[in-house]
């Protein structure tokens, strides 16, 4: 949502390749980056080193090292570092100045322009990276002919995004799409050590906005949606003949066996020792 007031007025010069790049470097947690602002450009931050916090609208990301931020206009976003400061790259490029007489003009730069087509905020893809760099080094290290390579790089990238970051949803349904790939990590590494931290770290978000977004969609915390599928695993496996609670215990990601013990009794009714009593006398002589 965009704020009238937050709307930016000062023009932005941006020379023979209609493109600006500025570099910053701030060191420090939590420092402001830019106060909350919208424009009609596009913007890309590339985070060459440390993390940023990005807020888009109402939602916040983490960009980490290596990855891209994807700002559309009319966005209102603000930023502030993460734990270790962050250098990063500003690309900033108004589309309509990439307006030719072909039919992708109307097909894909107008509907950015118009608001009908969007991005997912965030990417680490190696062919989009790979290509901010080389522009990034055009713009801000080349000869009097740059300014034709880095147009160029412009509807590269473009074409880029199109390919592998198009949304045409909601930033709510957006989100849910985004937590599918978070559920289907957890789906195969929840007997593995992972916690909300470096869930929400792998996948950029901050931990207090993953957690909430994360409860609004399952209306679990993620520590209990990770517990529940241990303890299903746990119940599989003494159901199939291990009764060596311990080794369920580990096999599961349980460090303490009295704790796995404590969450199976109040998960199922039924401590795991008495679980696999009744499972044996059940099993027919």
């Amino acid at each position: 949502m965009k704020i009238d007031g937050n709307k930016e007025i000062i023009p932005v010069l941006y020379g023979d390749s209609a493109v600006k790049i500025l570099h910053s470097s701030i060191s420090g947690n939590n420092k402001l980056c830019y106060n909350a602002h919208w424009h009609e450009r596009m913007e890309l931050t590339f985070v060459h080193s440390g993390s940023m916090r990005l807020t888009l609208g109402n939602e916040e990301y983490v960009i980490p090292c290596g990855s891209l931020g994807i700002i559309p206009p009319e966005k209102t976003h603000s930023a502030f570092t993460g734990d270790n400061g962050v250098e990063y790259y500003t690309i900033m490029f108004d589309i309509t100045s990439f307006y030719n007489s072909s039919f992708a003009t109307e097909k894909h730069l107008k509907p950015i322009v118009n608001l009908q087509n969007d991005f997912i905020p965030m990417t680490n893809d190696a062919e989009i990276i790979n290509t901010v760099a080389s522009l990034i080094k055009e713009q801000l290290n080349g000869d009097e002919y740059s300014s034709l390579t880095v147009i160029g790089e412009i509807y590269i990238l473009l074409g880029l995004l199109y390919r592998k970051c198009l949304s045409s949803q909601t930033p709510l349904e957006r989100q849910g799409e985004n937590f599918t790939i978070i559920f289907d990590y957890i789906s195969n590494h929840y007997c593995d050590k992972i916690s909300s931290a470096e869930l929400s770290s792998k996948f950029g978000y901050s931990e207090a906005y993953f957690c909430r977004r994360f409860k609004e969609i399952t209306g679990l915390t993620p520590v209990k949606y990770i517990n529940i599928l241990r303890l299903e695993k746990a119940k599989s496996l003494l159901k199939n003949g291990n009764t060596k609670i311990a080794v369920v215990s580990a096999k599961c990601g349980f460090n303490s066996v009295s704790y796995f013990s404590k969450l199976y009794k109040k998960h199922f009714g039924i401590a795991p020792k008495d679980y696999c009593v009744s499972n044996i006398l059940r099993q027919p002589t």
